[in-house]
């Protein structure tokens, strides 16, 4: 199944960083990047906030064409740079651990893939940085650094296409015995999920890159390839309802984390694994275009997105309801006392499956014909919400399971606050947006007060709300940053701080008997040690 690890006695140093292919290390490597480019879509996105207080003409950058290109690289980097990444990097260090693998399936390609991202990211920031990205309003581009930024792009969906088959392999066909996929960890299911449809999508966005791309080339662009034009192609990759598949991960952390915190086993693991599937399926967003649109039929407006709509927030709600009823069962194993009080993966990933039900019910109110949200800048609180949530998600995930990636300890106080400021943004930037776009408030609004609805609907007071919130998101992300810098000086972890469930906190998960979801749960009930 798997690919024997590379040799790396007597290479140097940089040589076992590049050709490493242990899945512990392209787990960190990914995090560790990931976590670089969310910090420069997060500042990206502070100056387009600040760009909106004053549209009466371009301020913080020299034209409407660079605000765009800015607005774009904001979407673009804090989905595909950053959150995707970053929830691959946790999968790739802790789905092998859940399944009992001894290592992940392809490690090279795994390997491969990551240096593919990463160089694919750097050339994605670069294009968008010598005038290029997804192409202008007004088309001022440069083509060949739009040219730039689309193999760039094309090289980021790549990267992310083998990690993803390499971890999709991992769980699949990694499995020890009785682990049957009905068994397995939620957020290793979750990733099986969400990894499918992103196998399922990422290739059609890559196919949009493609046809743009070779339109541009060489000549007058003539349809796909027109700067005006680009992004409508690939613009369906950042919203209602492809977010949902990419961030459906946080729901199996949310999941593997709050039954062991409140130690309590989870009465629903067949229903949730149902639901968060019901998830992926709605998230399928491959067919949203509306770049090709038949004249008449706007996807947008047809049966099916608002179906997927209206379901999204259904499942999210239904699966919050799972989430509660767990908390409410081991309420009375929290309380004040210092070994009791709620730990800090836990508060976060409630949280972010709050957010996520948030952005589903916005998701839902776009979807309502009457309010004419579907251009508005309700599309950008949709998209805010529901990444934001799987950015809180991952910070839960990477404060549960950082000892075991690490081996070492960090502040669990300054990661609480972290998120907690993270959750703040995410809420202002997306309530601010949602409002605005009740009052006309274009989705782009690029240098133009036309853009920004009625002059005295309030909206600049909104956008000072949103400037506000993406603020608090960069400043989140920065403690979450600054936490993980301090966990590699930090004291030697336990190797199993919370008294988890799953395999990966077994010292040899090949002697545990399977007969459960929560196999090391069992074993503790069955020696009359549990609580």
């Amino acid at each position: 199944m798997t690919d024997t690890p590379l040799e790396t006695d007597g290479a140097t140093a940089l040589e076992r960083v590049v050709t490493s292919t242990d899945a512990n290390t392209l787990g960190r490597y990914w995090l560790g990047a990931g976590s670089l480019t969310l910090l420069a879509s997060l500042v990206a996105g502070v100056l387009v906030a600040l760009e909106r207080l004053d549209l009466g003409g371009a301020q913080v950058f020299g034209s409407a064409d660079e605000v765009f290109q800015f607005w774009s690289a904001h979407r673009v980097g804090f989905v595909l740079l950053a959150i995707v990444p970053i929830l691959v990097g946790l999968g790739t260090a802790v789905a092998p651990l859940q399944v009992g693998s001894d290592s992940i399936a392809f490690p090279r390609m795994a390997a491969f893939s990551f240096w593919t991202w990463l160089i694919g990211a750097g050339t994605t920031v670069t294009g968008f940085l010598i005038d290029g990205g997804l192409g202008a309003p007004d088309a001022g581009g440069q083509r060949q650094a739009v040219a730039l930024t689309l193999v760039g792009l094309l090289m980021v969906i790549g990267g992310l296409l083998g990690a993803t088959i390499s971890l999709l392999t991992t769980i699949v066909c990694g499995r020890v015995a009785g682990l049957t996929l009905g068994r397995i960890p939620l957020f290793s299911w979750t990733l099986l999920v969400a990894g499918t449809f992103w196998l399922l999508t990422l290739p059609v966005l890559a196919a949009n890159a493609v046809l743009a791309y070779v339109d541009l080339r060489g000549r007058t662009a003539v349809r796909f390839g027109a700067e005006d034009a680009i992004w409508e192609q690939l613009s369906w990759a950042f919203s209602h309802p492809q977010v949902y598949a990419f961030a459906l991960p946080l729901v199996g952390i949310a999941f593997d984390i709050v039954p062991v915190s409140v130690r309590s086993r989870l009465a629903s693991h067949n229903v949730v694994l149902v639901l968060t599937t019901m998830l992926g399926v709605v998230g399928f967003g491959a067919y949203a275009q509306s770049f090709f649109d038949t004249p008449g039929t706007p996807v947008m407006n047809e049966a099916i997105y608002v179906v997927d709509a209206f379901a999204a927030a259904l499942v999210a709600l239904a699966l919050f309801g799972g989430l509660a009823d767990t908390l409410r069962r081991g309420a009375a194993n929290l309380g004040p006392g210092a070994g009791n009080r709620p730990p800090a993966p836990m508060v976060l990933s409630v949280l972010a499956m709050l957010l996520l039900l948030a952005a589903a019910i916005v998701g839902a109110l776009r979807a309502v014909d009457p309010f004419d949200l579907l251009a508005t800048s309700a599309t950008g609180a949709q998209m805010t919400l529901t990444m934001g949530a799987a950015f809180v998600g991952a910070m839960a995930g990477t404060l549960w399971w950082g000892d075991r990636i690490v081996g070492r300890s960090t502040s669990q106080g300054l990661g609480l606050l972290a998120g907690l400021v993270a959750v703040v943004g995410v809420l202002l930037v997306g309530v601010a947006d949602l409002l605005s776009g009740f009052m006309g408030q274009n989705d782009f609004t690029g240098a133009s007060v036309v853009a920004a609805g009625s002059p005295d609907s309030g909206v600049d007071s909104l956008n000072l709300v949103a400037l506000t919130g993406s603020v608090l998101l960069l400043v989140g992300a920065l403690g979450w940053f600054a936490n993980g810098i301090r966990r590699l000086t930090g004291a030697a972890a336990p190797s199993d701080p919370w008294g988890g469930h799953t395999l990966e906190w077994a010292a040899d998960p090949s002697s545990v008997e399977v007969t459960s979801e929560r196999p090391l749960l069992d074993a503790l009930e069955g020696s009359g040690a549990a609580s």
